[in-house]
């Protein structure tokens, strides 16, 4: 009877004494779907995936041929590999939420006794800085994207590229504009008009837009 592809990638890998972890890295086939081959849950396997195995055992793809096994030359099967603790510790890490403050009567908030009229939830993402902060739009400076009583999200600890939408303090105002490069000056400009981002007191990315609370 002929070996089923499994077989013949255990047969060989034990040859080559390859744990499967090995064959994993040599090949850049998930192990866990190593495991499943070789325990013949995983059904059949694509010529890419036999290409990446034959490398990785060092022998031609030619070794699968005749097997049990098929050889798919349409898109791979789907194999759903069990999840590793840290596969889950990411997971969970993705989903959970924090909360940010908003703030109303004080931009730019930086420690001093105001209360917060409101939290929103947001989902952590490792690109974002610590201090978060929200803050009541107020005007149209911004329309279409940003109207009057719309929540924006602000990243204080975030980098500012062109192009971007940046929450500033301005004579001790909040301000609302796009980041703007022309020539070798920097802009913040809106409805309103344009002002150099070096007269700004305070400037910050603003990484979210919401409607407002109520």
């Amino acid at each position: 009877m002929a070996e089923n592809i499994g077989e013949i990638i255990r047969r060989v890998r034990k040859s080559k004494d390859l744990s499967q972890r090995k064959l994993s890295d040599l090949s850049g086939v998930d192990r866990a779907y190593i495991c499943q081959l070789e325990a013949g849950k995983a059904g059949s396997i694509t010529l890419v995936t036999a290409r990446k195995l034959a490398q990785g055992l060092g022998v031609s793809p030619s070794i699968f041929l005749g097997s049990g096994g098929e050889l798919q030359k349409e898109a791979p099967t789907i194999i759903y590999r069990q999840e590793t603790p840290e596969d889950i510790l990411e997971r969970l890490r993705v989903a959970i939420s924090s909360t940010v403050p908003i703030y109303e009567d004080y931009p730019f908030h930086a420690g001093s006794p105001v209360e917060p009229i409101d939290h929103v939830a947001i989902v952590r993402n490792r690109a974002r800085g610590k201090n978060l902060e929200g803050y009541v739009a107020r005007g149209n400076c911004l329309e279409p994207d940003i109207k009057d009583g719309y929540i924006i999200i602000v990243d204080r600890d975030g980098q500012i590229d062109n192009g971007d939408i940046v929450a500033a303090l301005v004579d001790g105002e909040l301000y609302l504009a796009r980041l703007r490069r022309i020539a070798d000056e920097v802009y913040l400009e809106n409805n309103n008009g344009r002002i150099k981002l070096e007269d700004c007191q305070v400037a910050a990315p603003v990484i979210e837009v919401r409607r407002k609370l109520k």
